[in-house]
């Protein structure tokens, strides 16, 4: 970067499956994302050479952008780091890097020799008469693991400014976009192809992050094995599998509505888009809306139907019987991060979901979380102008497409805009 201080900054998130850059301005006092790109790994390099695929996506991903003249931001995995909310008491500000050292080695499984520790203040308590409490962030990754990433950025000749966590992104991602509210506790979860994560914020302020043994993997999984097809086909499968927007009522004679009414799944519908939605799993979405019932049972099809539609509709109610086993457990790991953090952390319930990664416009994993934990409000992570300014369309198209893709390399980015600041 030289000797100039930089103006702009890029999040880079990279992934098992693809790399995303989001370049970030200020303008008027607002953060404004100037491009953002998704570049997909190179499948036949991955298995062979994963850094060099790696590298090489991350080399696509920032070549518009002006990397030598930006700070750049990227993140370890929230699984390669452990991360702690200790809470301290009574102790005075000077003494605080003390406090927290003695307090890393009680909560960190590793040799304070073999990690690089990091830490911030997050909250200040004060109780009855004299009692002070701290709430710290703590966070320790082991050298290796972070020798581990900048070995994929030196390979794409990109100078990382800064190391950040993708799971603590979220959080910087949520308050860029606006997503935070005073009074309430939000999770953000993140689904990606072999693991996820929950973070829950209270009063806008990171209170306590999870990692969930879970991923859209599994659900492909269950395809490939019910269909006895490749792995290729089962993510096309997938991809195809959404319904249509549920239909504007109409009134109808009760003579007309079937004693037994059977409801059809609807028929898919191709994306609009020519790109993959599952390709790659981690960080693609799938676009997923619920259908209605259009009162027909399936016998009853209209004069000149397609009949290859009629066989799509069986296919689809099919493949939400194969997905449903899948989902349950998704829900099922997802409640038990819930029900620590609401009975053990004795913290008040979460109020609002917004989901991001992998299928986080996936109707039937919406509704899996939704019967599961209880949480009527939940959306898809969509960052808007009313919190972001954006670019030309051309520059940030990737986004735009799939926003909730992006929630890491734009929190990656908003905390480089914040360094940048600072």
């Amino acid at each position: 970067m030289g000797f100039t201080r930089p103006k702009k900054a890029i999040g880079l998130d990279i992934g098992t499956h693809s790399a995303k850059a989001v370049l970030m301005s200020r303008y008027g006092g607002r953060l404004r994302v100037e491009s953002a790109l998704h570049v997909h790994l190179d499948r036949s390099l991955v298995n062979n050479d994963p850094v060099g695929a790696q590298a090489l996506a991350t080399r696509e991903a920032v070549r518009t952008m002006p990397a030598g003249q930006c700070l750049v931001v990227a993140a370890l995995a929230g699984q390669s780091v452990v991360v702690r909310y200790p809470r301290l008491t009574n102790v005075p500000k000077d003494q605080l890097e003390n406090a927290v050292s003695r307090e890393a080695a009680h909560n960190i499984p590793y040799d304070l020799n073999d990690v690089f520790l990091d830490w911030s203040l997050l909250d200040e308590v004060k109780g009855e008469a004299t009692t002070q409490q701290l709430k710290v962030l703590l966070v320790a990754a082991k050298h290796e693991v972070i020798d581990s990433r900048m070995q994929v950025l030196s390979a794409a000749e990109v100078q990382c400014g800064v190391l950040g966590v993708d799971s603590l992104a979220l959080a910087d991602a949520a308050e860029a976009c606006d997503f935070l509210r005073v009074g309430e506790t939000v999770a953000i979860v993140n689904i990606g192809l072999s693991a996820a994560c929950v973070h829950f914020i209270k009063d806008g302020v990171s209170n306590f992050i999870r990692e969930v043994n879970w991923g859209a993997r599994e659900m492909v999984q269950a395809i490939a094995k019910d269909r006895r097809c490749s792995y290729e086909d089962a993510v096309r499968m997938l991809e195809e599998y959404q319904y249509t927007a549920p239909p504007l009522p109409v009134a109808v004679d009760a003579d007309d509505i079937p004693m037994a009414q059977e409801i059809p799944a609807a028929v898919p519908v191709r994306p609009a888009s020519a790109s993959s939605l599952l390709d790659p799993l981690d960080d693609e979405a799938f676009e997923m809306t619920r259908g209605a019932s259009t009162g027909r049972r399936p016998s009853e099809r209209p004069a000149g139907a397609d009949p290859f539609a009629a066989q799509a509709t069986i296919q689809q109610r099919e493949l939400a019987d194969v997905l449903a086993p899948s989902l349950t457990r998704m829900a099922t790991e997802f409640r038990r991060s819930f029900d620590f953090y609401e009975h053990q952390l004795y913290e008040q319930p979460v109020t609002r979901i917004i989901l991001s990664g992998g299928v986080a416009t996936m109707g039937l994993v919406r509704e899996a979380l939704q019967y599961e934990l209880g949480v009527d409000d939940i959306e898809s992570a969509r960052p808007d102008e009313s919190a972001l300014l954006f670019g030309d369309d051309e520059s940030v198209r990737d986004l735009l497409e799939q926003p909730a893709q992006f929630m890491v390399a734009i929190g990656l980015a908003a905390r480089g805009m914040a360094d940048i600041s600072g």
